[in-house]
């Protein structure tokens, strides 16, 4: 079971994900689990563990917590972790591009 799952239960990585880059040219890759490792690799532990709470709904003093950063760094931790989702170079990963 990945962190995701435990944190977000039957939400979506993929939708998530697919929201974040608001890319139509391209579908996201099928396997949850590979794009969990995907995104483990360009993460950092912090980065993920925070981006997948604060996705399952936890407080950021929750996040704060289990993360080990101070509470007002929280969000400028979150916006890191989607600003890098966004990068050319994570979304060649889990993106493959449609045949027409």
């Amino acid at each position: 079971m990945t962190y995701w799952e435990q944190e977000c239960g039957d939400k979506s990585l993929r939708e998530k994900i697919v929201s974040i880059t608001n890319n139509k040219d391209v579908s996201i890759m099928s396997d949850e689990k590979e794009l969990f490792r995907v995104l483990k690799r360009h993460l950092t532990r912090k980065e993920l563990h925070a981006f997948c709470m604060k996705e399952g709904g936890q407080s950021n003093e929750a996040i704060s917590e289990r993360v080990s950063v101070k509470l007002e760094d929280i969000d400028l931790l979150l916006r890191k972790a989607e600003r890098k989702l966004s990068n050319a170079k994570v979304t060649n990963e889990i993106f493959v591009k449609k045949e027409d």
